[in-house]
């Protein structure tokens, strides 16, 4: 019987498949971070995986990333949190001024409401804006030819800092069809950077997950959402 590995072990696994991924593409894996997805996790999880070299984490629902920080601020370990999943406005109060970086917004009263209480708190927050590459009318996100409208939207704001993109892409084995919604995100990617008023600041492409980052990768991304492959299956 094969023994389980430990989310040690499978962080370090996971580490040296993105490097690989990156090397193999001609990148440098030092521009690729891993964002643990904790979600329905304990925080002793997360604790494990930060021992073992994990820095960046990933929540998917606002209440327990709300409560899953402040757990983790009482015994004061203080990793980096990311909002990853779908963010709905009267959710955003769980996640301001928390998140080091929100991965999902799409909507006009998400945005509205992270600006509201952004400016209360005197601080500017960082977010990507997802775009739905797949066309599946369940899957969030901005459609690819109304992302120009979106951000001009979001040039309104002060006290938000787009940093790039996200995508979730179709739930299927189809590398062809994978890489094509990778290229979609990326060619979008590069296309906004021309003419956004800080390109530098213009730096992040979040997309791939534990069954298809070496794909991202090789398109781009800049931030893979790995869960399963780390934590094993989610707690029901």
């Amino acid at each position: 019987m094969q023994k389980m590995q430990s989310i040690a072990e499978r962080w370090k696994r996971i580490e040296h498949e993105v490097q690989d991924a990156a090397l193999s593409c001609g990148r440098n894996p030092h521009d690729i971070t891993i964002v643990a997805v904790s979600k329905m996790h304990s925080l002793e999880y997360v604790q494990q995986a930060y021992d073992a070299g994990a820095r960046v984490f990933g929540e998917n629902y606002a209440q327990e990333f709300r409560d899953k920080i402040q757990e983790s601020q009482s015994i004061h370990f203080i990793p980096e949190w990311h909002f990853i999943g779908a963010l709905q406005s009267n959710k955003v109060k769980y996640v301001i001024p928390h998140a080091a970086l929100i991965h999902s917004c799409f909507s006009v009263s998400v945005a509205d409401e992270i600006q509201r209480l952004s400016k209360k708190l005197d601080m500017i927050t960082p977010v990507l804006v997802q775009v739905n590459t797949s066309g599946e009318t369940s899957k969030s996100g901005i459609e690819p030819d109304r992302i120009d409208t979106f951000m001009e939207q979001l040039q309104g704001y002060d006290n938000i800092k787009p940093r790039g993109l996200m995508t979730i892409p179709t739930a299927t084995d189809d590398d062809m069809q994978l890489t094509k919604e990778f290229t979609v995100l990326r060619t979008i990617h590069e296309r906004l950077k021309q003419t956004c008023e800080h390109p530098n600041d213009w730096n992040i492409l979040s997309m791939g997950m534990s069954d298809d980052f070496n794909l991202a990768i090789r398109e781009g991304a800049t931030h893979v959402r790995i869960g399963t492959a780390i934590f094993g299956e989610r707690n029901q």
